[in-house]
């Protein structure tokens, strides 16, 4: 079981401290306009900026002002909203937690009502390249099937996409190739208006702007790739061009990308059930920590009576937001790893996460017992064939 190697591969990363890891955080007022926070996020190069009000942490980060309007006056505060904080004694497992739930690239620490440093995703994955990650092949990691964009369409479709899906980067597909890779840091910088612009045109020049072809805009200097390239190879050219994102090619076909998160899901929460639990993206509300526990290992329970085939689950939790403070719809998606070669995958997308979590489950049980069926009728007909071959 390839994921349980990785996982205790990668434990003594999981449960180290993440104090060594803390840098500097941008921090923020919410009476600070729009316009002079995507000048400090521009200034300081960072992802995620944070406020701290006493009581929570709030933050916000350049995918969220994408959809950022009158940005000279109206405040940021509107668009924050709540993560979690970290002690300087927490594990790195629990910032890779909060990284890939929030899917952010920077983690607050808080020490005495004050916010102290962040902790990165880059940082993390520096640590992780001093490991001897070699037989961690991208094939294992990577996500299958990228959303692209044509450079013909405009840098406002391809705002919305990126924010419907929560997605920072979209690879440019030009006369049928992947020329350049779109990234939300990029389209921010059409919404910031220059200097010299007027206040009164402000508005609709903006607009326009976002009217534009993507055309050649975006970074070329991503790396790229093969689905058989190792872990440590990755990584490095990641930090080596400073880039949060690499492409997978396959025979100059685009196969899937590697992201910051996909990195982090290797140092995925475990819970201990009957067949293996790795759980991607889990919050740290331990009332949903007790939900996914109890309802997969009583799914998983009833899964090891039938079905010996499974080797392990993997969920991975998405929880969109509909601005502001309010939280939206979960986003569930279980991966099974089989003994036979494809696994299964099932989603599903709900406010209500003990719903999801039962609607799932459900799928879960129908589809093994189907492909159970299937299987065991498969290798009936084959004993059928042996016995007709032994007669002759």
């Amino acid at each position: 079981m390839i994921t349980d190697t990785i996982y205790e591969h990668l434990r003594d990363i999981q449960t180290a401290k993440v104090e060594p890891l803390i840098s500097n955080a941008v921090l923020i007022e919410p009476s600070d306009t729009i316009s002079s926070v995507i000048n400090k996020i521009s200034k300081n190069n960072a992802y995620d900026v944070f406020y701290f009000d006493g009581k929570s942490t709030l933050s916000t980060n350049i995918r969220g002002l994408l959809d950022a309007k009158n940005i000279t006056k109206m405040d940021i505060e509107s668009f924050l909203y709540p993560v979690p904080h970290l002690s300087s004694n927490d594990s790195i497992q629990k910032a890779a937690n909060i990284l890939t739930h929030y899917r952010i690239r920077e983690v607050p620490v808080v020490q005495k009502n004050k916010i102290i440093g962040v902790v990165t995703a880059k940082k993390i994955l520096e640590l992780i390249s001093t490991k001897d990650n070699k037989w961690i092949k991208a094939s294992l990691i990577y996500t299958q099937n990228p959303i692209t964009v044509s450079s013909d369409e405009s840098l406002s479709n391809a705002k919305k996409i990126m924010t419907s899906k929560r997605l920072d980067h979209l690879p440019v597909v030009s006369q049928g190739k992947v020329k350049q890779v779109l990234t939300s840091a990029h389209i921010l910088e059409y919404i910031l208006p220059s200097e010299r612009q007027g206040k009164k045109s402000l508005g609709s020049k903006t607009i326009h702007k976002l009217e534009f072809k993507i055309g050649n805009i975006g970074s070329v200097r991503i790396p790229q790739c093969t689905p058989n390239d190792d872990l440590n190879t990755i990584v490095n050219l990641m930090l080596k061009t400073d880039t949060t994102c690499c492409l997978v090619n396959l025979w100059e076909n685009l196969q899937g990308i590697i992201t910051f998160r996909d990195i982090l899901e290797l140092l995925v929460t475990k819970l201990e059930t009957p067949i293996p639990l790795y759980i991607v993206g889990l919050s740290e509300d331990q009332k949903n920590i007790n939900i996914i526990s109890k309802k997969f290992e009583d799914t998983l329970k009833k899964v090891q009576k039938r079905y010996s085939t499974i080797h392990e689950a993997k969920v991975s939790i998405k929880q969109q937001r509909t601005g502001g403070k309010k939280e939206g719809k979960y986003e569930v998606t279980i991966k099974i790893i089989t003994s036979h070669h494809v696994p299964l995958i099932f989603n599903s997308v709900g406010f209500d996460l003990s719903e999801v979590l039962d609607e799932l489950g459900q799928k879960l049980l129908r589809a093994l017992s189907k492909h159970t069926n299937r299987y065991d009728n498969k290798r009936s007909r084959e004993s059928i064939r042996k016995m007709k071959f032994s007669t002759f």
